[in-house]
């Protein structure tokens, strides 16, 4: 016999479910019926229901969760223009033609798939099953991951450079040695995410997830943290120029040995981080 705190819990999740169906059901509206329509809204409330976990999580109320979540989800029109309105073509023939520059893989299923040493640049994942990909290797500048699943994903060695994984699934993906260059994880979960050589510039982890992550002897140049949860991420020995942490808890993020300059040194200090051993540049 199930508990009354069990039965509570599970009606709280089917209220919290119907309450996002809605709200995609509103949000799709202005653009009626269309092939892919059920997929995409499977996926997008797949990855809501897990931001609104993760920070659940982290302490928040179901009210705080819900409304960041949305928050978070980003402009409806920009998620359509990413998203086929008639029939697309196969896996298969989309797989075909990879290559070309600007080709649409938006709403598709390619888990597991092998496009490792794929020239990918411009390419339109949106919304995309991408669990256990690899792109080892592969051209991504400019690609586009908007609300795609990427977990245990491989970017190993890629050019992802102006890559755009705004509210995306990116838990437990392999960045190690990747050019994330102006790349955008906004609103991301990155937890268990690995970033061993990875170049950093200009990148956009805003209001994202990187807990427990590493960034151990990086160079971060221009790199934003902001509303973010960093609880035990470590930047041991790495070198900070210009890193925004604004509006993020640093109380438990690992500083040690880090070299930054002076301005996020005083930031840093006035946000009560542990800064031990830092060296200014």
């Amino acid at each position: 016999m199930q508990s009354k705190s069990s039965t509570n819990y599970y009606k709280k999740g089917d209220i919290m479910e119907k309450k996002l169906q809605k709200f995609l059901d509103k949000a799709f509206e202005p653009y009626g019926e269309f092939p892919s329509r059920a997929d995409v809204t499977q996926e997008l409330l797949s990855n809501l229901q897990e931001r609104i976990n993760d920070l659940k999580k982290l302490g928040k109320s179901d009210d705080e969760a819900y409304q960041q979540t949305i928050d978070s989800f980003g402009d409806m029109a920009e998620i359509m223009e990413h998203i086929p309105h008639e029939e697309s073509a196969t896996p298969d023939e989309h797989l075909q033609q990879v290559s070309m520059r600007n080709k649409k893989l938006n709403a598709m299923s390619l888990k597991q798939a092998d496009l490792t040493d794929s020239n990918l640049a411009g390419a339109d994942f949106s919304a995309s099953d991408l669990v256990e990909t690899s792109f080892d290797r592969s051209s991504l500048v400019g690609a586009k991951f908007k609300a795609a699943s990427l977990k245990n994903a491989s970017f190993v060695g890629a050019n992802l450079t102006d890559a755009t994984f705004s509210s995306s699934d990116l838990k437990n993906v392999t960045f190690d040695s990747a050019n994330l260059t102006g790349s955008l994880l906004k609103a991301s979960d990155i937890k268990g995410s690995t970033f061993v050589g990875a170049t950093l510039a200009g990148t956009d982890f805003r209001q994202s997830d990187l807990t427990d992550v590493s960034f151990d002897n990086l160079t971060l140049d221009g790199v934003l943290f902001d509303s973010s949860s960093l609880k035990n991420t470590s930047f041991k020995d790495a070198t900070l120029r210009d890193v925004s942490f604004h509006h993020s808890a640093v109380k438990h993020t690992i500083f040690d040995g880090t070299k930054m300059d002076k301005i996020t040194y005083a930031l840093l200090k006035s946000a009560k981080a542990t800064l031990n051993n830092i060296k200014t540049l």
